[in-house]
C-alpha cells in the first residue's frame, strides 16, 4: 500500500436511533483507536488483518441487502442466513471472473480517474490507500473505500472514491451500458452535451455502499468511477443525511436481533480483534 501516513477519519454526527444502544449492546472504541484500525487493516484483501476486523461488523457492501430484507421490515420473522454469514464471516469465499477483472483492472481504474480529476479541478490530486474505516459511535460498522482522494499539494481531504469495473461492460462504453441494461448502475441524466452526464442510481445497492463510505470517513462528497476499456466516468455523489438515518435504523435492527443473537448462540465469541 502505498503511504505510511494516517488519515484522520472526521466522524458525521449521526445520533443512534436507539439511545440506549451502546449500553445495550456493550460495544465501545475511541476515535483514536479506529484510526489504529484504519492503519492496520490497509491492503484489505491482501491483509489478513483486514479480514479479521471485519468478522461480525456490517460492511458498505451489504448494507443494502440488509437494509431492504423482510427481517427488518417487518416482512419476515428470520433473518436471512446468507447475510448473517456475511457479517460474521462464515460466508464461503468465492472468486468469480468478475471479481478477478474488478481486482485486475483497480490501479488502472485509479489513475485513469487521477488524470480525469486532475484535469477537471485544474489541481492535481492523489488518491491514498485506506484500510477498514470504523464508526467511533458504532464500531459494528465499517466501511473500505477504495481511496480517499486528496489535494496533493496540501494533503487535504476532498472526496471518498469508489471504483466499479463491470466485466459485463468491459469492451462498451458507459453510454451504452446505460442504454442497453436496465440493471446498470448508473442512469443518463442530460444527453445535451457533448459528453453525457451520468448520476448513481439511488436505488441501486452502490449507492448505498457509498452513502455508507462518506457517514463512516465523515467525508461528505465522493466520487464513484465506472472504468472500462473504453471510458472512465465520474460520477459525483452527495452525502444524503436523511437516506443514511433511515438506512441506520434498518441497520441497527439487523445488528441488535439478528448478528448478536447470533453471537451469543455462538457460545459468546469476540465480536472484534484485540488492538
Amino acid at each position: 500500500m502505498r503511504g505510511d501516513r494516517v488519515l484522520r477519519a472526521r466522524f458525521v454526527e449521526t445520533p443512534p436511533a436507539r439511545s440506549r444502544c451502546h449500553r445495550v449492546w456493550g460495544v465501545r472504541m475511541d476515535q483514536q483507536q479506529a484510526e489504529k484500525v484504519e492503519v492496520l487493516t490497509r491492503g484489505q484483501s491482501t491483509n489478513p488483518a483486514w479480514f479479521a476486523w471485519r468478522k461480525n461488523r456490517i460492511t458498505a457492501s451489504i448494507a443494502h441487502s440488509i437494509a431492504h430484507c423482510g427481517f427488518v421490515n417487518g416482512k419476515s420473522q428470520a433473518p436471512p442466513r446468507s447475510y448473517l454469514d456475511a457479517v460474521t464471516g462464515e460466508a464461503r469465499s468465492v472468486r468469480t471472473r468478475a471479481m478477478s477483472w474488478g481486482v485486475q483492472m483497480e490501479e488502472e481504474a485509479v489513475r485513469s480517474y487521477q488524470v480525469k480529476k486532475t484535469a477537471a479541478l485544474g489541481r492535481s490530486v492523489s488518491v491514498l490507500p485506506c484500510g477498514l474505516f470504523l464508526d467511533a459511535q458504532r464500531p459494528w460498522l465499517g466501511a473500505s473505500p477504495d481511496g480517499i482522494v486528496t489535494d496533493s499539494r496540501t494533503g487535504q481531504w476532498l472526496l471518498c472514491l469508489e471504483v466499479k469495473c463491470p466485466y459485463k461492460h468491459k469492451d462498451r462504453r458507459v453510454e451504452d451500458a446505460c442504454r442497453d441494461d436496465p440493471n446498470f448502475c448508473l442512469k443518463i441524466q442530460d444527453e445535451d452535451g457533448e459528453v453525457p452526464v451520468y448520476v448513481l442510481k439511488s436505488s441501486h445497492t452502490y449507492f448505498t455502499q457509498v452513502q455508507f463510505q462518506m457517514a463512516v470517513t465523515g467525508l461528505h462528497q465522493a466520487d464513484f468511477v465506472v472504468f472500462t476499456l473504453k471510458e472512465t466516468a465520474v460520477v459525483p455523489v452527495t452525502f444524503d443525511p436523511e437516506l443514511w438515518q433511515k438506512t441506520l435504523s434498518k441497520l441497527e435492527t439487523f445488528y441488535r436481533d439478528a448478528v448478536l443473537p447470533r453471537l451469543r448462540d455462538g457460545g459468546g465469541a469476540s465480536w472484534s480483534p484485540e488492538l
